[in-house]
């Protein structure tokens, strides 16, 4: 534990928003937004002890980098920082160190759960201050951690996982569908060229659940258990598929490698003939596959004896090349664009292009700025999701 831990100054999302508008308009020394993210950790069972150490770890920060901290939430907090071409390369790996050692010492049980890609996320004001105030501006209407009512959010139990499938049997899968599930567009988008939508993701929507269902849960930091709602809910996704999926055009869902095995895909399989089958694409996550390597490679040989295709989710930046998509055999390949990434994936080019020629098509998802798009293409890549691409179709649909 830090001795005589120093208290980080509290200021506010709303200050740090603030801060950002006015630089629109005065410019300023701070050049850089560095965030923070806790999420995984059960921090309402956090010891004072974590807290002052962690107040320590960004005191530190704050001297060696000349920084402006924020407390944006219980979760995440944000620095503003004046970086140049000697502390740039050190400011992300020396506070990943700090704040690694920090979980491993106060929560080594959560130590796997947490996202190391959300970890730490840096946005060069320069170019990208649009996009951090929208970031805190989605932030801004984010609930708190109580109710409106003041009523404490609790974690997430079992019987809150039976209760979602009293509710989708109640509906049943057509009204679930409406209810539940939305879908977002995956379009190929060529410099120059409008984009051209190819085809829908379905999902189960964590926000209609929250309103719907878990009113007085806290999903995030759920560990386990939030995986078995994951499962519960692909069951529930398949049972609604031939409700919510307009015949003919071409799908995506997103499962676990353990639901494959599961009645509701099992029955998938009966609802429909090889045709059908073909035009939807089975999504897996990379760190899923890893987990359970034996059972998605069975996976692949039963979704591809009724014609499926393969798709390679949640791939971030920073792991391009750990894995062998060529050994995977994926039709397709899922990279997730974050804050930092225009810096990361030129990196790996070579990697990229290595995948694309081994036949695996590479879509950049969770897109959310023209930077994504441009870093994208000039990799040769030219499928993209997120709501930068939402807006773009909307705009073209528009005309």
């Amino acid at each position: 534990m830090a001795e005589q831990a120093r208290t980080v100054p509290v200021k506010t999302a709303a200050d740090l928003l603030a801060r950002l508008r006015a630089m629109e308009i005065t410019a300023s020394s701070y050049n850089s937004l560095v965030l923070v993210s806790l999420g995984g950790l059960p921090l309402q069972n956090a010891t004072p002890e974590f807290w002052a150490d962690l107040d320590e770890s960004f005191w530190k920060s704050r001297e060696r980098y000349e920084a402006d901290i924020f407390v944006i939430d219980t979760e995440e907090r944000g620095m503003l920082v004046k970086l140049n071409e000697l502390n740039e390369v050190r400011i992300i790996p020396d506070m990943k160190v700090e704040l690694l050692r920090l979980i491993q010492r106060h929560f080594p049980e959560n130590f796997g759960m947490v996202d190391q890609s959300r970890l730490i996320r840096m946005l060069d004001l320069t170019v990208r201050l649009s996009n951090a105030i929208r970031y805190l501006d989605r932030l801004s209407e984010k609930p708190d951690v109580t109710n409106s009512d003041g009523t404490k959010l609790r974690r997430l139990q079992e019987d809150d996982i039976v209760q979602v499938q009293k509710i989708s049997s109640q509906l049943g899968p057509k009204k679930f569908a409406q209810v539940f599930i939305e879908h977002q567009k995956i379009a190929i988008i060529q410099p120059g060229q409008p984009p051209m939508n190819v085809m829908h993701e379905y999902f189960v929507a964590m926000s209609a659940l929250k309103e719907h269902v878990f009113t007085r849960v806290e999903l995030r930091g759920a560990g386990n258990l939030f995986n078995q709602l994951t499962i519960t809910l692909d069951n529930l996704l398949m049972d609604s598929f031939s409700d919510m999926k307009p015949e003919g055009t071409k799908c995506s869902i997103n499962m676990n490698v353990e639901s494959v095995f599961s009645k509701g895909f099992e029955k998938l399989l009966e609802g429909g003939d090889d045709k059908a089958f073909s035009s939807v694409v089975f999504e897996f996550r990379q760190s899923n596959i890893l987990q359970n390597f034996e059972e998605f490679m069975l996976a692949c040989d039963l979704i591809r004896s009724r014609s499926g295709t393969i798709a390679i989710d949640a791939i971030f930046p920073e792991t391009i090349g750990i894995v062998n998509m060529a050994r995977l055999n994926a039709n397709i390949a899922k990279i997730f664009w974050r804050a930092g990434a225009e810096e990361i994936l030129p990196k790996f080019k070579k990697e990229i292009l290595d995948i694309q020629l081994a036949g695996t098509v590479l879509v950049l998802a969770r897109l959310d700025d023209e930077v994504g798009l441009k870093t994208g293409q000039d990799l040769g890549i030219s499928m993209f999701q997120g709501f930068y691409v939402d807006k773009l179709l909307e705009s073209q649909e528009a005309k």
